[in-house]
């Protein structure tokens, strides 16, 4: 938990934030906060803050220096709610964000499925002057109890057809000799798509029983054996040769995986546009041996 290892920034957080009058709310989020799969001595701290002028916090930098010695500080979108979250790094090694909403979002919060599933694994209020944060926390663990852990099946078919386009779209790339853009396509987007599909695939298997977290987080915890024996061969070194094998490999591994989600749900698989897009590739890939 927080008071561990950030002990003294939360509480010095805590005294600005209850003096300051444009500081509705604030919280605790992620790993700070959470029981399940809990902070060690190597994660940050998530700090929610809900604010009448949000940009101040966001365009001055000046008022994290309260908290501690600072080392460096930026500014980037936050993971949900279309908003934007100071990152700072203080000279103890100590990390934070700082999510910075207007404080009207209250609302909003409670009717997001994104901002659902954040709160839903762990929140700690540490500011709430309007006395919001009891009613989203309740609102959140009532939408969290009742939404499906399933995608639809417009949403699997999107899936595979994003997936599909871009194993030969990544395929041009090495055709074409652009190797560091067909690593990224190839080892981050097409991977993005494939650890989505396995969450979907646990979720046939196992139900509501398996966690599987997001954006690959404890994939080793919750993934089943079988599936992660297949992982390390479908990544691939920074050469053409080497590219083209994992992308092969990216490509098999998603399309069994990507059946058993379509029998699981007595779906349609592509079959046909999974066949038209691996002959392109093939002949794409097949010029590029063929010239080296």
């Amino acid at each position: 938990m927080w008071v561990r290892w950030y002990g003294p920034i939360v509480e010095r957080f805590r005294g600005w934030a209850a003096t300051e009058p444009s500081v509705r709310a604030a919280m605790i989020v992620g790993s700070q906060a959470r029981t399940i799969e809990p902070a060690d001595e190597w994660s940050d701290l998530d700090v929610v803050i809900f604010h009448t002028s949000p940009e101040k916090l966001i365009s001055s930098p000046d008022w994290v220096g309260q908290f501690g010695t600072v080392v460096l500080t930026f500014v980037e979108p936050t993971a949900v709610l279309q908003s934007r979250e100071r990152r700072v790094l203080y000279a103890d090694g100590k990390d934070v964000d700082f999510a910075v909403f207007p404080s009207s979002a209250l609302g909003t919060f409670a009717h997001s499925a994104e901002a659902g599933a954040v709160l839903a694994r762990g929140c700690e209020v540490l500011v709430d002057k309007d006395l919001q944060l009891a009613t989203l926390k309740d609102a959140v663990t009532q939408q969290t109890a009742g939404q499906s852990r399933s995608p639809s099946e417009e949403q699997f078919q999107v899936a595979v057809a994003d997936f599909w386009y871009h194993v030969l779209w990544a395929a041009k790339k090495l055709r074409r000799g652009e190797l560091w853009t067909a690593k990224l396509a190839i080892d981050c987007y097409l991977k993005r798509l494939l650890i989505e599909m396995i969450e979907w695939q646990a979720w046939v298997r196992h139900g509501k029983e398996v966690d599987v977290w997001h954006s690959g987080r404890f994939f080793d915890r919750w993934s089943d054996p079988d599936v992660r024996a297949r992982i390390p061969a479908t990544f691939s070194r920074y050469e053409l040769s080497d590219l083209t094998r994992g992308l092969n490999e990216t490509s098999q591994v998603f399309s069994e995986i990507a059946h058993e989600v379509a029998r699981g749900h007595r779906w349609n698989h592509p079959d046909e546009t999974e066949t038209a897009v691996r002959r392109l590739t093939d002949l794409t890939l097949r010029e590029n041996t063929a010239n080296q």
